[in-house]
């Protein structure tokens, strides 16, 4: 049993996340769509799902794998199967579940304030994280009507769904826990022409990373606790196999 990882793009993967995982003694199977490499065809030897971000837009009719991956996305909820989906990965486990996803007004790029719902705080996958705080955002869409039977956890200014849940199992998150220093840096210098018609300065954000980091780095790994232990323990996978 294995908890499959998808990719959508060489700059966006499990990176800090899946590293932990993998320290805890998770097994990880990686599928990198954008390069064609193929989706299992069933979820037998799967017991997790964690879909990463991507520059792709969730509304994409061009990419052949996103009705493959939106139906993975729903069976693996129908069979209670924990998924976390991350940015992209957010808005397609929405579509997959009957939500809308739309273009934001004001897009998110580096770091903006969020804020947890009465909801979020009592969440186990939020544990020991502050109600109102800041994380790194990179994205030009978001989740604009829930799953039916799904929970808000986290808002910010410009995205109102930061965060949801459906069931205990699939979790959709807007925001970028997974990130390392260096990740941050490829992806301003990759999308330096879009942030230049912002009128959003580089310097300022490497410097607003650089301040950002060290807190983000302390928070996110708590996050990795809750996903490792809580959302997909390594005890369960011993369980099935077993059994």
């Amino acid at each position: 049993m294995a908890i499959l990882i998808i990719e959508h793009s060489n700059l966006t993967g499990a990176e800090r996340l899946g590293e932990r995982l993998l320290m805890d003694g998770h097994r990880l199977v990686t599928v990198r769509v954008h390069l064609g490499e193929q989706l299992p065809s069933d979820l037998d030897e799967i017991d997790g799902v964690i879909s990463c971000g991507g520059p792709q837009s969730p509304l994409s009719t061009d990419e052949p794998w996103i009705e493959q991956e939106l139906s993975l996305l729903r069976e693996a909820n129908k069979r209670e199967i924990p998924v976390l989906g991350i940015c992209l990965g957010c808005q397609l486990l929405a579509r997959a579940l009957g939500g809308e996803v739309t273009k934001l007004d004001e897009p998110e790029y580096g770091w903006h304030d969020l804020t947890l719902s009465p909801q979020g705080r009592e969440c186990v996958i939020f544990a020991g994280q502050p109600w109102f705080g800041t994380q790194l955002q990179w994205h030009e869409f978001g989740v604009t009507t829930l799953p039916p039977d799904s929970t808000l956890l986290a808002s910010s200014e410009r995205c109102h769904v930061q965060a949801w849940s459906n069931g205990i199992n699939s979790f959709g998150i807007q925001f970028h826990p997974e990130c390392d220093r260096e990740t941050i840096s490829s992806w301003i210098e990759d999308d330096s022409r879009m942030l230049h018609e912002r009128n959003m300065s580089k310097d300022d954000l490497e410097t607003q990373s650089d301040e950002q980091f060290p807190e983000y780095e302390r928070l996110t790994n708590r996050f990795y606790d809750a996903v490792s232990q809580i959302l997909m323990p390594v005890h369960n996978r011993l369980h099935r196999q077993r059994n």
